[in-house]
C-alpha cells in the first residue's frame, strides 16, 4: 500500500513538473513580443539632357557669283544648351548638283578662338580645326562622330558655347570649266555625353 502511494505522489510531482515547464514555455514565448516600428523613404531620379545647337540654326553661308579668288567668312555658335557636358565632332556632306565638281575646288577653312570672324579679318588670329575640301575625304572634319573621345572632338560644358569661324575660299586657280558651277554643304554636328564616357 506504501508502494502504490509513493508511486501515486510520483506520478502527481510529474506532472507537476510537467504543468510548470509548460506555463514556463508559454511565458517564455509572450515575453519575445517587441515593440516594432517601420518607415519607408522614397528615391527619385532625373535624367540630365544632352542638347546641341547652332546659330544660326540653318543657313550658315550663301555667296552667289564666286569668282576665282573670292572668300566669304561666317561665325557658327555651337551651343550646348541641356544639363550635361559633352563632345563634339563635324561632319560635311557636299554635293555637286550640276556634275562640275565644284565642291572639290572649294577651300573650308575652320577656326576657334578668332577675334573677328570677317573677310577682312580672316587669318589674323585663331586655332586652325580644319582646312581642305569643302566635304574632307572622309566627311569629318572636327574630331570623330563614333561613341568614345576621339582626338579633335570639341568640348562643352553644360550651358556654355562656342564660336566657329567658317572661311570659303574658291582659289584663283579655279579653271573656266567651273563658271556657273553649283555645290551645297550640309555640316552636321554630332554630340555625345562626355560623363561616364
Amino acid at each position: 500500500m506504501d508502494t502504490h502511494r509513493t508511486r501515486r505522489r510520483t506520478l502527481l510531482a510529474l506532472a507537476g513538473v510537467v504543468a510548470v515547464a509548460s506555463i514556463a514555455a508559454g511565458a517564455g514565448a509572450v515575453s519575445l513580443a517587441l515593440f516594432t516600428s517601420t518607415t519607408n523613404v522614397t528615391g527619385t531620379f532625373t535624367t540630365g539632357t544632352l542638347t546641341i545647337g547652332t546659330t544660326p540654326a540653318s543657313t550658315l553661308i550663301t555667296f552667289t557669283a564666286m569668282a576665282p579668288g573670292d572668300q566669304i567668312s561666317a561665325p557658327l555658335t555651337v551651343q550646348n544648351t541641356g544639363s550635361l557636358d559633352l563632345r563634339y565632332a563635324v561632319s560635311s556632306s557636299a554635293t555637286n548638283g550640276d556634275g562640275k565638281g565644284l565642291k572639290d575646288q572649294l577651300v573650308l577653312t575652320i577656326k576657334s578662338d578668332v577675334t573677328a570672324c570677317t573677310d577682312a579679318a580672316w587669318g589674323a588670329d585663331g586655332t586652325v580645326l580644319y582646312a581642305g575640301d569643302l566635304d574632307g575625304t572622309t566627311g569629318v572634319l572636327i574630331g570623330d562622330p563614333t561613341t568614345g573621345a576621339d582626338p579633335g572632338d570639341r568640348d562643352l560644358l553644360a550651358g556654355a558655347s562656342e564660336v566657329l569661324c567658317f572661311n570659303v575660299t574658291l582659289p584663283l586657280s579655279t579653271g573656266t570649266a567651273f563658271q556657273a558651277a553649283t555645290s551645297t554643304a550640309t555640316f552636321t554636328f554630332d554630340a555625345e555625353q562626355t560623363k561616364n564616357n
